[in-house]
């Protein structure tokens, strides 16, 4: 059931000031659709907390709770897919609570909880959760609330629990600082969110503009600028024109977390703790430096501006130290990029051996297959001696080729008599550009015969009768044909369920 809004004004305890009406009134002025990305899915929270040791719970019936949820689309679309787990989502601006109680109830998620409230007025009994997810919220408030967000992760995290917290860092902010202080300063004198997109969006194409005197640091500003043009409204209003925007260095950021009782476990995408590519000399310097130094150095050489960074309790970390056997616990899937170079024909750098992995998980996507599988069929079909199965798989999960998860999903390979694709993706499709995939994918899905089918297949729909209500290029002889084709296009993108 949907719980009842819970509102700022229910605790007397929280301040509302002037600051904070004004940082909530820009949400509901410009409104911020929370784009999906596996990071921040609790398989990802659970896959690398098993890799590293930790007895995570199982997600198939975990409870989540996700700090800023916005208008709940990245929270609802994991929920309609672990339909026995359990979530809440809670944010302290009332038009995003009210647009995702809307998409709940129109997809028919009954498992979340979503409440209008200030992270300083969360309820003694909101109790424990296995996973708590916070993006876009540590650097986007002030200093005196931020200091209560750590400790109300600590609070509320189950002991075997894993905790997402995505922030700006330095020192890669502070080119973008110079573009965000030049919008600050154009727009000081516009009030209100929304009126001050024009005129930013005017400034940067200004200062975009080349200078046939520039120097390669004026060249490499003005590319800054060019890719902060390219910001969506959301993003050019609640990042870069952001009050307040406060990176911060990671060993601040590990301080802390440590001040709350929580230690850092790892960053959520495995391929941003890499050291390779780096000079041999660099890689034996890191070497001799502890964890959290090791990070900060890592985020210097990489001149590091954004890192999405895992805590769990600091009892529950004994090494951080990948476990491989643990990896044959787990599913694989082919990473976008690899499946981006198949579908182009493109070859790879990999040895024989990983390309063999890589070739069984193209064949099976979009379902994921268990690495215990891979590696009996590795033993069975040997005819020499080879590295062991989990550490070819972590190389290439290290690398970014392959993602690995802790269960499978229902999905479906190939669309059947009365195809039905996923809820989420189906109602967001009307009014948003980016849709999840079941993996919780972020899609740019542009055809707009493609969304037009997409939003059709709640599964009530045969495909002759799908082909009569799109008509168009459906109707006629060829219609069965063109839409077998849009179907499969739907489920290479993990968008049909089984």
């Amino acid at each position: 059931m949907h719980c009842e809004a819970r509102t700022l004004s229910d605790s007397a305890s929280t301040p509302n000031t002037a600051t904070g009406d004004a940082l909530a009134a820009s949400y509901d002025d410009v409104p911020y659709t929370s784009a999906p990305s596996p990071a921040r899915h609790p398989e990802r929270l659970a896959t690398i907390g098993q890799l590293l040791g930790l007895d995570v719970p199982p997600v198939s019936n975990c409870r989540v709770l996700e700090l800023a949820c916005g208008d709940g689309a990245s929270l609802l679309s994991i929920a309609a897919t672990l339909p026995d787990a359990h979530f809440v989502g809670v944010d302290f601006a009332a038009q995003p609570i009210a647009r995702a109680r809307r998409m709940a109830d129109a997809i028919g998620v009954a498992n979340v909880e979503l409440m209008q409230l200030d992270i300083r007025a969360l309820p003694p009994d909101l109790g424990r959760f296995d996973y708590v997810i916070a993006h876009g919220l540590y650097s986007w408030i002030r200093a005196e609330v931020r200091a209560h967000l750590m400790p109300a992760i600590a609070r509320h995290l189950a002991p075997g629990g894993v905790a997402y917290v995505s922030y700006n860092t330095l020192p890669g902010s502070y080119m973008r600082a110079v573009v965000w202080d030049m919008l600050k300063y154009h727009t000081r004198e516009i009030a209100d969110t929304h009126g001050k997109l024009v005129p930013a969006r005017a400034l940067l194409e200004l200062v975009a503009t080349p200078v046939a005197t520039d120097s390669a640091g004026q060249q490499a500003m003005r590319s800054e600028v060019r890719d902060t043009a390219q910001s969506s409204d959301a993003a050019l209003a609640h990042d870069d024109l952001s009050e307040p925007n406060i990176p911060v260095h990671f060993h601040q950021f590990a301080a802390d977390a440590a001040r709350a009782g929580l230690a850092f476990l790892a960053e959520a995408h495995a391929n941003a703790m890499t050291v390779a590519g780096l000079a041999p000399h660099v890689r034996e310097t890191l070497a001799r430096l502890d964890r959290i130094s090791r990070e900060q150095y890592l985020d210097f050489i990489y001149f590091r501006r954004f890192r999405e960074s895992l805590v769990c309790h600091s009892e529950a970390l004994s090494r951080a130290v990948v476990e491989p056997a643990r990896t044959l616990r787990l599913h694989a899937l082919p990473s976008l990029e690899v499946r981006t170079a198949a579908a182009r024909g493109e070859g790879n750098a990999m040895d024989a051996q990983a390309s063999a992995i890589v070739r069984v998980l193209l064949e099976r996507w979009p379902q994921s297959v268990p690495v215990a599988e891979i590696d009996a069929r590795r033993k069975r079909d040997a005819t020499q001696a080879s590295p062991p199965t989990e550490r070819l798989v972590l190389d290439l999960y290290g690398a970014g080729m392959i993602e690995l998860r802790t269960a499978p999903i229902s999905i479906a390979r190939v669309a059947g008599e009365r195809p039905r694709a996923f809820s989420a993706a189906r109602w967001l499709t009307r009014d948003h550009e980016v849709i999840p995939s079941l993996y919780h994918a972020p899609l740019r899905y542009r055809d707009p015969l493609g969304r037009a089918l997409l939003a059709l297949l709640d599964g009530s729909r045969t495909r002759a009768e799908l082909c009569a209500e799109l008509g168009g290029p459906f109707a006629g002889a060829e219609g069965p044909g063109r839409l077998d084709r849009a179907l499969g296009v739907l489920a290479g993108k993990a968008l049909l369920v089984a």
